[in-house]
């Protein structure tokens, strides 16, 4: 990987991650949160209905980021993650992978 903004980026946010590659930090860039987002997202299943405390339990179980409200929500507003109106019934959005973020996933994980 080269040494320009990108590989900079990358390396600030492999560092929110430890060695297990559980979450321990929120980045402060917006950017960079999507990203981790992207990482996150990555761990869900795919096409399991969900509800809010399972969500909640995977969330807290594969990361050590106390927040895990924010990552719901957050996921929920970029669209990796949808809920029924009533809030009971959440799924997995399929997507494709950013380049970027495919390749931070499988470097944390």
């Amino acid at each position: 990987m080269s040494a320009g903004p990108a590989a900079k980026q990358m390396e600030r946010v492999a560092r929110c991650f430890d060695a297990k590659g559980r979450l321990q930090r929120w980045p402060s860039k917006r950017s960079e949160q999507v990203l981790v987002l992207w990482v996150v997202w990555s761990q869900l299943p795919d096409d399991v209905q969900m509800s809010e405390s399972e969500v909640s339990a995977m969330l807290r179980g594969w990361h050590d980021y106390e927040d895990f409200a924010l990552l719901r929500r957050d996921l929920c507003d970029l669209d990796l993650l949808r809920r029924t109106p009533d809030g009971r019934i959440y799924r997995k959005i399929a997507q494709d992978m950013p380049e970027e973020a495919r390749i931070l996933a499988e470097r944390v994980g």
